[in-house]
């Protein structure tokens, strides 16, 4: 009986110290922006029902959120589209590249009605861990400045969360 009694109070004295010991949590951020650039495509298929390319495109995101994250990140992206029956979808990945070096891997899918929706598949520095999901939708486009490519505004609103 003494025993047990001890090993109870050992189990208690040692889970409320353990209370202390810190833990790693996430920190979130949210993520508020307007990112614009320039697309240039590259046709597989193109006809009045159908049209198949690819495209490979370069920006620049700016912050609008009072915490500024990712303010100034640049970005490539590279991906294909597909329009029918005039509606238009499209997927692939960007790399968004912090003004220190840092950069992360985004994974993304979108339409023509609901816009993309991306999220973090890789990250390098301090973005090593990264988890978010970011939405896109096209705020402005421009006229074509040269055939082939297309300039484009989006508004970009979600979260990251890095480890800490």
């Amino acid at each position: 009986m003494f025993y047990r009694r001890n090993w109870i109070a050992m189990t208690v004295v040692i889970l409320g110290l353990a209370m202390f010991i810190p833990v790693a949590q996430a920190q979130r951020q949210e993520v508020e922006g307007i990112s614009c650039g320039a697309n240039t495509g590259s046709v597989v298929q193109a006809s009045p029902e159908i049209y198949i390319g690819s495209f490979d495109g370069k920006g620049i995101f700016r912050s609008t959120h009072e915490n500024k994250v990712n303010d100034n990140n640049t970005w490539h992206q590279v991906g294909v589209v597909k329009w029918e029956g005039g509606k238009v979808s499209w997927n692939g990945f960007l790399k968004s590249m912090r003004p220190d070096g840092d950069f992360s891997i985004w994974e993304f899918y979108g339409d023509s009605e609901s816009g993309s929706t991306m999220k973090a598949i890789y990250g390098s520095g301090k973005l090593k861990g990264i988890k978010g999901e970011l939405k896109t939708k096209a705020i402005t486009q421009g006229k074509p400045i040269v055939q082939g490519t297309d300039q484009i505004c989006y508004k970009v609103v979600g979260w990251i969360e890095l480890p800490k």
